[in-house]
């Protein structure tokens, strides 16, 4: 179980359950609108358990461990779970490649729940724009991670516990490019769109091992007066301001703008979601379910 709903943490892959009980995914809402929309085949009876909820219909986010949470009165609400890894079948595009290797193109959907990290402060984001940080971060997550995003920046956990992220230029497999040209016409969309938002090529870093049970701290509240350990960070600190100074290493660059970027597009599209999850459509229209190669 994740500590996701306890730390008001509102994340994991993003679905649409219509009252006809069909599935979907989209992008963005934006590419959504503008034709990638993708059916999903439930052979985890997902819609049947948030329809006996949520008889309308409803947005839900599916987490690494099957959990399904919802967006009611503020805050998320976990509905039930379903099989971990899910059931779930796209079309046209797949979820769960054979045996991905490290830095090939992520041509599936990019979704999931969303974390981020810097140097050796990983977390996620809360609803309330708060981060809440791990615990403790695997060594072998933090050194898959840095070998393509060295400066930090944002990662994704699909539900079949694929880490994903978008990254800067750099030397990739060289089965990438033949990758790329055996690709179908919603594979190539899809990393179209991803690029578009981000201007960052998406990439498999690696798996999320089972034994990686990553805790979430409670968000730092600055309205209390300083820890322990705090006031010790903070002597070690301006000890390093003392009549000797050590001389100054050069540091490495901050992270880059285009990590910055990506981490407002995300926000953007995370308050975007907010607002449809929290009063979901009245309207039945999800019979016509379509994709970019519908027409």
């Amino acid at each position: 179980m994740t500590d996701f709903v306890k730390m008001d943490c509102y994340t994991g892959m993003r679905l649409r359950i219509g009252i006809d009980r069909s599935v979907s995914w989209q992008p963005n809402k934006f590419a959504g609108t503008h034709g990638a929309r993708f059916s999903v085949m439930d052979n985890d009876g997902l819609a049947d358990m948030v329809l006996a909820k949520r008889p309308k219909g409803s947005w839900v986010k599916i987490t690494r461990h099957g959990e399904v949470l919802c967006y009611e009165k503020g805050k998320p609400v976990m509905l039930g779970s379903i099989s971990s890894p899910p059931k779930l079948e796209f079309e046209k595009v797949d979820p769960d490649p054979e045996d991905p290797v490290p830095g090939m193109i992520w041509s599936g959907p990019f979704d999931g729940e969303y974390h981020h990290f810097c140097d050796d402060r990983f977390w996620v984001q809360n609803i309330h724009g708060k981060r809440c940080h791990y615990s403790e971060c695997p060594a072998e997550l933090r050194n898959a991670l840095e070998k393509f995003k060295p400066l930090g920046g944002s990662f994704v956990v699909t539900p079949w516990r694929h880490v994903i992220g978008v990254i800067e230029p750099q030397p990739l497999p060289e089965a990438a490019r033949s990758d790329w040209d055996a690709m179908s016409h919603e594979q190539h969309r899809l990393i179209q769109i991803r690029i578009k938002g981000a201007k960052m090529l998406p990439v498999y870093i690696c798996n999320w091992d089972d034994v990686w049970e990553v805790e979430l701290d409670e968000p730092v509240d600055f309205s209390k007066p300083f820890t322990e350990e705090e006031i010790s960070e903070m002597n070690d600190l301006l000890a390093q301001y003392s009549a000797s100074p050590k001389v100054k290493k050069t540091i490495e660059e901050e992270v880059k703008d285009a990590e910055e970027i990506e981490e407002l597009l995300e926000e953007s599209e995370e308050l975007e979601e907010l607002r449809d999850d929290d009063d979901f459509f009245t309207q039945g229209a999800m019979g016509l379910m379509y994709t970019p190669s519908d027409d």
